[in-house]
């Protein structure tokens, strides 16, 4: 009687075991986590706040732009996303040489850069401080990023963390830095990592499908 009840309690052990391997292999077989970070192939960190659209401020939250089944070749939302700071004068010569073409190259209805029908391409611009807003001549604000985004006739929104919010996340960034987020939500172009050289505009036209494939 006692082998009888030790056998049962053996091949009971042995079917829970056994439940426990199949369940954590499809898991692993059927989930790829990606590590979140601000780095090639990483998830981009969480991105949503309040942009100035050129006529009201409204949320912005970057996930809607994602789809987790996304996949090469498949429709969706390619973002193109900018950390500057309107007082950084390296963001002033980019904003007014850089933009007003590339915004007319992939913005708009009749970008002119073709991508396919199903294919869309988004900017951001997400206006961080690198001074104290009491630094002798340096000014911050909504009112200055509106100004900002007028004055170089930009027709892309401009995200207000001037807080400096998203540091933690995104990390202390120099600017103008620049990240091409797929519509997978994976970073797929990150300044920091980037060869000299080779702009974040060159890798849209490397990694952005073209229209007419």
């Amino acid at each position: 009687m006692n082998n009888d009840e030790a056998g049962a309690r053996s091949d009971g052990l042995i079917i829970v075991t056994v439940i426990f391997v199949v369940a954590f292999t499809y898991i692993a077989l059927t989930t790829n986590p990606v590590y979140t970070g601000i780095g090639v192939g990483d998830r981009a960190p969480d991105l949503q706040g309040m942009v100035y659209d050129g006529s009201e401020w409204a949320m912005f939250n970057l996930e809607d732009n994602v789809d987790d089944n996304w996949v090469e070749g498949m429709g969706g939302t390619w973002t193109m996303v900018e950390f500057m700071d309107t007082n950084c004068g390296y963001c002033q010569t980019v904003a007014q040489e850089d933009f007003p073409t590339q915004q007319n190259k992939w913005l708009g209805e009749n970008p002119t850069r073709s991508t396919p029908n199903n294919i869309t391409v988004e900017f951001v611009a997400v206006s961080i401080s690198l001074w104290d807003e009491n630094t002798e001549g340096k000014e911050y604000g909504r009112d200055i990023i509106i100004k900002f985004r007028t004055d170089f006739g930009h027709e892309f929104p401009y995200m207000d963390a001037q807080d400096n919010s998203y540091q933690d996340d995104w990390g202390r960034l120099g600017t103008p830095t620049y990240f091409l987020i797929s519509p997978d939500g994976i970073i797929q172009y990150a300044t920091p990592e980037a060869s000299a050289g080779y702009s974040v505009w060159e890798a849209m036209e490397d990694l952005i499908p073209p229209g007419g494939i």
